[in-house]
Formats: C-alpha cells, sequence, structure tokens
C-alpha cells in the first residue's frame, strides 16, 4: 500500500513537471528586462558612442573577419519600445483568456484601473514633478511660465503624445510618451479584452485594421509629419492585438499540451529563428530615412517576431527557461519600469553637466577619448541603478500597497497583491511589479 502511495506522489510530480503552466510564466521576467536594457543601450549609445566590435582572434586564423560588431542592437535599440508594449498586451490578457477557457468570471474592471494606476502613476509622477522643479525651472529651460504649464500639464495628463512640439521637445523627460500610450491604451482595454473572448477573430482583425489603417492610410502619406505620427496609440493597436492573441494561443497551449522533449526541441529552434530574424530587421531598420518611415512599415511583422522569441522561450527546455529567469532576470525586470524613467535622462543630464569633466568645445565621445566614454558610462549605469532601486522600493512599493490598500465601502475587500513575487498576469493575486514596461 505504501508503494502504491509513494508511486502515485511521484506520477503526480512528474505530471507536473509537464504541465505548462499559465498563470506564472517565468521568463517573463528576463524578457522584459531584454527589452528594456534594449532601449537603455540605444539610448546610452546616442551619448556615449562605443561602438561594441568584439575582437575573435580566433576567427582571424580560420580566415575568417576578426571582429564581431553589434552595433546593430543598439543602432536599432528603440525598436525594443515595441516588445514592451506587446508584453503589456500579453500580460494584461493572459487571465481573461484563461477565464474564457474556463468558463469563469472575467477580471474585475474596477480593479484592473485600481492596479494600473497603483502600477504606473506613482514613480512617474514623482519623476516629473521632481524633474520639473528641481531641473527644469530653476536652469531656465521655459521662457514664460504659460511655456512650462504646456509642458506639464500634458505630461501630467499622459496626454503628451497628442501635442507634438512637447512629443519631440519636451524639457521634462523624452521617454515618458512610451507611459502615455500605456495609459491610452489601459482606458480601451477592458472593453477590447471584453470583446475579445466573446469575438477574438473580429477583434483581432479590428485592432488590425486600425492600426494598418492608420499607419498605411494616414501615418505614411506625411513622411514630414512621421517623427510625431508613427508613435500614436493607433499605431500600436496591432502591437497589442498581437500581445492579445499570443496570450489567448498560449493559455490554450497549456490547455491542451504538455511539456515534452519534443515540443521543447521545437519551441527551441522557434526561438532561435526568431532572433536571427529579429537581428536582421534591428540591421535593415536604420537604413531608412527616416526610421519612423521602416517603424511604420514594419511594426506589425516586428510583433509577430517578438511574439515568437516570447512564447518559445515560455515553452522550450527548462535550462533555456533558467536564463531568463533567473534570480538576476528578475531583479532587473523587478527595477526595469523605474531604470526606463530615469536612464536616458540620467545619461542626457551628466553628458550636459559634464560628468565626468571634460573640456573643449566636442563632447569626448566626438573626439575618441574612450577613457572618458567608459567612465561616463560606468557613471550613468550606476546613477540609474541607484535611481531606479531607490524609486522601487521607496516609492512604486510603498505607494503601491497604499493604493491597493484604499477600496470603497460598498465594495467587498479585495485580496491585497504582492510586492515581493513577480507574476505575468492581471488575477486578482497579481503582483504589481509584472504586466508591462512602460
Amino acid at each position: 500500500m505504501g508503494n502504491t502511495c509513494d508511486l502515485t506522489a511521484q506520477q503526480k510530480i512528474a505530471a507536473d513537471k509537464t504541465r505548462i503552466d499559465t498563470k506564472h510564466i517565468d521568463v517573463l521576467d528576463g524578457v522584459r528586462a531584454l527589452a528594456v536594457f534594449g532601449v537603455l543601450w540605444f539610448h546610452f549609445w546616442q551619448q556615449n558612442w562605443i561602438m561594441p566590435y568584439i575582437d575573435v582572434p580566433l576567427l582571424s586564423r580560420l580566415g575568417l573577419s576578426g571582429s564581431i560588431s553589434l552595433l546593430f542592437i543598439p543602432r536599432a535599440g528603440f525598436l525594443f519600445v515595441d516588445w514592451l508594449l506587446f508584453l503589456s498586451a500579453f500580460c494584461l490578457f493572459l487571465p481573461y483568456a484563461r477565464a474564457a477557457l474556463d468558463k469563469t468570471p472575467l477580471p474585475n474592471a474596477k480593479l484592473f484601473y485600481q492596479k494600473r494606476i497603483a502600477r504606473i502613476v506613482p514613480s512617474y509622477f514623482v519623476s516629473v514633478l521632481l524633474i520639473f522643479f528641481v531641473v527644469s525651472v530653476p536652469s531656465g529651460a521655459y521662457r514664460t511660465v504659460w511655456e512650462g504649464l504646456k509642458d506639464l500639464l500634458p505630461t501630467l495628463t499622459f496626454t503628451q503624445t497628442l501635442f507634438p512640439d512637447v512629443l519631440i521637445g519636451t524639457k521634462i523627460n523624452g521617454v515618458l510618451w512610451t507611459a502615455a500610450i500605456e495609459m491610452q491604451f489601459y482606458i480601451f482595454f477592458p472593453l477590447l479584452a471584453r470583446a475579445f473572448v466573446k469575438k477574438p477573430g473580429w477583434t483581432y482583425l479590428g485592432m488590425l485594421g486600425v492600426s494598418l489603417l492608420y499607419l498605411w492610410g494616414f501615418a505614411l502619406k506625411d513622411p514630414d509629419s512621421i517623427r510625431q505620427t508613427v508613435n500614436q496609440l493607433p499605431a500600436f493597436f496591432g502591437v497589442f492585438a498581437n500581445g492579445m492573441a499570443f496570450a489567448f494561443l498560449f493559455v490554450l497551449a497549456g490547455k491542451y499540451l504538455r511539456r515534452s522533449p519534443q515540443l521543447s526541441a521545437l519551441a527551441l529552434v522557434a526561438m532561435i529563428a526568431g532572433f536571427v530574424v529579429l537581428a536582421n530587421m534591428l540591421k535593415a531598420a536604420p537604413d531608412t530615412n527616416p526610421v519612423q518611415i521602416w517603424q511604420a512599415q514594419n511594426r506589425y511583422r516586428l510583433s509577430l517576431v517578438f511574439a515568437v522569441i516570447t512564447v518559445s522561450a515560455a515553452l522550450t527546455f527548462s535550462a533555456v527557461r533558467w536564463l531568463f529567469s533567473n534570480a538576476v532576470m528578475r531583479f532587473l525586470s523587478l527595477i526595469s519600469y523605474n531604470v526606463y524613467i530615469w536612464h536616458q535622462w540620467i545619461a542626457v543630464r551628466f553628458k550636459e553637466w559634464k560628468i565626468p569633466f571634460w573640456t573643449g568645445k566636442n563632447p569626448p565621445n566626438m573626439t575618441g577619448d574612450t577613457r572618458w566614454q567608459w567612465t561616463y558610462t560606468v557613471l550613468i549605469l550606476l546613477a540609474t541603478f541607484v535611481l531606479a532601486i531607490a524609486a522601487t522600493y521607496l516609492i512604486e512599493h510603498p505607494a503601491a500597497k497604499r493604493i491597493m490598500a484604499w477600496q470603497p465601502k460598498d465594495r467587498k475587500r479585495e485580496p491585497l497583491i504582492s510586492l515581493e513575487v513577480i507574476e505575468p498576469d492581471m488575477d486578482e493575486s497579481e503582483t504589481i511589479t509584472e504586466d508591462e514596461q512602460t
């Protein structure tokens, strides 16, 4: 009898290992970190001009080029913003997909908005107000009070993308337009998610149609204005549609498939192929002038590549998944939102403030001062991490707890979210630190 019980327990453990967990997708930590630090590399490279060439003497002995160039990654690193937006829709839709397939109630819309505010607003507002009042205003960035307000108010209301002068020339923080796109998308998400659950095919085609009509029927018609038009909410509807669709397909796979060496091998091949295609797209993008034309023409296909890499990484061998889900990746994912908020601003300001100090008319990156380039890079990276860690633990998490603790008297108390464990979805027990990136 004892042997039978032990055998049953072993069978359960084995069965559990073959189950595809659609609630906690471990690789999303690393995928999100890769996307954020791809954008960071782009913005740092714009300032330091460190060319990522790797010398490999062994290749020279084989008659090949002795240098490997990774320059295509920072040159086109801005494209990783689309990966972050794909991940946002993917993670947000996971609980809707599970509810639809399990025939359970859909997530509560009011709680959704509360979580989004708790996740995005505290760190965002603190950074905006701090930069505006401590740096921008004292430095004389605005000629009049009205000029300052025209920059501040759209930024605080997440509407800066609707004002071309603010979108392109803000004196606060240029990267925050991504958070604005996220917040604008959140307004529509519960309605889109419910529509997707009921009519997935028609909703997907509708969202894709909005994106294609906007990009091809409007943005690409006026190349002179495409810097302002390519990063508006309708332009990303195809990216968001793919995020929701692949979330649905992943949950469907988790319901009917089990992990196996064959599935893992197939997923590994797909992931590698995805990275190869992505590398080719990153190499091709900067050759178009302006590059925003390439973005508009290839945004949908690029999001499909990101989708293949993300889902394949989640389905492949555990050793490969560990590369995306280890403790370092989890930590980087935890602070990634605040890394994103601060990294470019720090890089630009340090160079402007001559930290580390330099003299002359031309910045040291233009004169080939490699010592300055590397010292500067180390300093801005350290400053970014210090500010991101401080913002995460001193602002984001405490503020999120307070926001999530507040509930109307007439509403049944919901379980509080965890801030220690990163979950990739929007269930009632979801953490505030995993769902999207801006």
